[in-house]
């Protein structure tokens, strides 16, 4: 559970705890802020954000906690809920000049979140970018793949972000052929889920389809290797339980008997 009156700070891409704990609006005030504001109406309700420079020096008592371990330590709600504010932490960052004639913007004056071009009245919303990722089964087995950026050699199921003018099913087909190789069948996806991800600000939109040709081959680019996993071939490096793709995994095992932590 996350108090009403909770901080999310950041510094770089981590968050900031005070003796352990997420601080409050008030122990927020102690810190070097480059940026604050509130969640609004957004829930939630109460809660702030903000953020230091990367080479900000620390009061003593501060930490940075990484925000990815954040939500495997403190749940689903509270992650939520960081996610939220890194969101509009981002967003106001990403959003200081007007794209169309460079003139600094400021927040928009009327009840919306919104920032505003003072000089040509262009306004810039939140950005949230849409992504697929989905679960192709063939003949009871999950097509896993270790992703070239990821370090650790974790297995995962397979996503990408939408292309302009791409329906969900659409890049679901693309991303597939292209990472490694193989076709789905098109009229088996399945929407199933979704959930915000904020790395950096995504819409991830889970699906679930079936293989329909091809043999794998990773594309040695995006994807390391891919292989068809039985449900007790799955390995043990896999998301954990906050990502959509922890959830795709293990619903997969759950529809096979087999529970996964």
């Amino acid at each position: 559970m996350v108090k009403e009156n909770a901080a999310f700070i950041f510094q770089g891409g981590s968050l900031l705890f005070f003796r352990g704990e997420l601080p409050d609006a008030q122990q927020a005030a102690a810190l070097p802020l480059a940026d604050f504001g509130s969640f609004g109406s957004l829930e939630p309700r109460g809660c702030s954000w903000g953020r230091v420079a990367r080479d900000a020096v620390l009061p003593e008592g501060w930490e940075a906690v990484d925000r990815r371990a954040f939500g495997e330590r403190f749940g689903m709600d509270a992650f939520k809920a960081m996610s939220t504010a890194w969101g509009l932490m981002d967003w106001k960052a990403q959003a200081q000049y007007c794209g169309r004639c460079g003139t600094k913007m400021v927040q928009s004056p009327a009840d919306e979140r919104a920032m505003k071009c003072p000089k040509c009245g262009h306004m810039l919303f939140p950005v949230i970018c849409p992504a697929m990722i989905v679960a192709v089964e063939r003949d009871g087995k999950l097509l896993l793949a270790v992703n070239k950026m990821n370090k650790t050699g974790r297995y995962s199921v397979l996503a990408g972000f939408l292309e302009v003018g791409e329906s969900i099913e659409d890049a679901i087909v693309r991303e597939v052929r292209e990472e490694v190789g193989i076709e789905v069948d098109r009229d088996s996806i399945e929407y199933l889920y979704s959930q915000y991800w904020p790395f950096p600000r995504s819409l991830m939109l889970a699906a679930r389809a079936r293989w329909k040709s091809g043999e794998l081959h990773a594309d040695g680019v995006e994807i390391e290797k891919a292989g068809w996993f039985a449900p007790d071939e799955v390995p043990q490096n896999i998301p954990g339980t906050i990502t959509v793709a922890g959830w795709l995994i293990r619903d997969f095992l759950k529809r096979h008997g087999v529970t996964r932590d």
